[in-house]
């Protein structure tokens, strides 16, 4: 009778949730999340680098964030070497298939973003940068300036979103 409860019990919560649960979900992971993001602010921008406070690209940033919230591909992550113009020039979706490789996350609207989503940005030909929303900001390392956290829905940044992929469990 027991295991006939358990099973029930199991379905009922997978009839209630009826979708897939995301990482993010969870206000404690959020706020540990918020406190990683802080943890990289002022980090200079540095070309295939990712070291917290000496220097970072984009791919870099989100990577090393993930990786200190323990969301790491199963594989460890690898991430390929580009060029610093690589999307200006091909129409490969180096990081976009990354992304995808990466995390064990799916696709969700532009529009309705929530706390740990990562962002891909279109600049070229193709999704060339990526950052982290936070409460209504991106937090991302940017060529030149160094990690910052921007509103989510300034104007240069907005127009050019293209993915948006939630982190499941």
């Amino acid at each position: 009778m027991l295991i006939l409860e358990d099973i029930l019990t199991s379905l009922s919560i997978t009839l209630v949730c009826g979708r897939d649960m995301y990482y993010f979900e969870d206000p404690e992971k959020q706020s540990k999340l918020k406190d990683v993001l802080e943890s990289w602010l002022g980090t200079p921008f540095r070309h295939w680098s990712g070291v917290k406070g000496l220097g970072c690209d984009c791919i870099h940033f989100v990577t090393g964030v993930m990786t200190e919230m323990g969301i790491v591909h199963e594989n460890g992550y690898e991430i390929q070497r580009y060029a610093r113009d690589w999307h200006i020039h091909n129409e490969e979706e180096l990081l976009l298939e990354g992304v995808r490789w990466q995390f064990n996350a799916e696709e969700v609207s532009i529009s309705s973003p929530a706390n740990g989503d990562i962002f891909l940005f279109q600049f070229g030909r193709t999704c060339s940068h990526a950052g982290i929303y936070c409460d209504d900001h991106i937090y991302q390392a940017i060529n030149n300036i160094g990690t910052r956290k921007l509103p989510s829905l300034d104007r240069q940044w907005h127009k050019r979103k293209r993915y948006n992929f939630r982190i499941l469990i």
